[in-house]
């Protein structure tokens, strides 16, 4: 991996990742969105026009399976993940996915 934009993983173009770069994509992504009080001013600044639609899905499953929705809201880029869409080819970040029917399987991510 190399950093880009703002040397921000989630702004990288994600050329030739594996599976364990997309789970490391995932757990920064999940520990700034789930502490939102402590990353309230990077989530601010977050683009999701210069994200993959890997990230952008990534980001609409962690807020909605913490019903984080308001955080839709927070970021007037993240009110464009209101309709995102599930991806094509399924994304595996852990063998051992979570037990329930979850968004995450909605959106074609096995975690």
């Amino acid at each position: 991996m190399n950093n880009t934009i703002t040397n921000k993983i989630y702004y990288e173009p994600q050329t030739g990742w594996n599976r364990e770069d997309y789970y490391y994509l995932h757990r920064v992504l999940h520990r700034t969105l789930y502490y939102y009080e402590k990353y309230a001013e990077e989530i601010k600044s977050m683009d999701v026009t210069k994200m993959s639609e890997t990230t952008r899905v990534l980001i609409y499953c962690i807020i909605k399976y913490y019903h984080y929705d308001f955080l839709f809201d927070s970021n007037s880029s993240f009110e464009r993940l209101k309709d995102t869409k599930p991806l094509k080819k399924l994304l595996i970040l852990d063998d051992n996915p979570l037990p329930e029917d979850n968004i995450y399987k909605e959106m074609n991510v096995m975690y």
